[in-house]
């Protein structure tokens, strides 16, 4: 049986080859969301909380992008210490950081 979890944060960690055009990595995603999962242990969340590296969310334009499931929040998470925000705030007690959404 698959280990299901509270709520699971996806953080973008792709590269474009493309120079022409931003990604997520190429702002830090990478730096990011490695440190957030590890912030994430830290807290004592891991077995209800997942924080997940993924491919292209499709939102370059905005990113390091985050999205937050069940919700289906979608982050712009410029710093590090923003996405500590979103950690403490939306994944330890589902208040969403309305700075960081991203509108449609």
């Amino acid at each position: 049986m698959p280990k299901t979890f509270r709520c699971h944060l996806f953080w973008c960690g792709h590269e474009r080859d493309d120079d022409a055009k931003a990604s997520c990595a190429k702002r830090g995603s990478w730096d990011i969301g490695t440190q957030l999962k590890k912030a994430m242990r830290e807290r004592g969340l891991r077995d209800e909380v997942a924080v997940t590296k993924s491919g292209c969310l499709g939102q370059c334009s905005v990113g390091p992008a985050m999205i937050v499931y069940p919700e289906g929040v979608w982050y712009s998470v410029p710093t590090l210490e923003d996405a500590l925000e979103i950690l403490d705030k939306h994944l330890a007690n589902g208040e969403i950081v309305e700075r960081l959404v991203i509108k449609d």
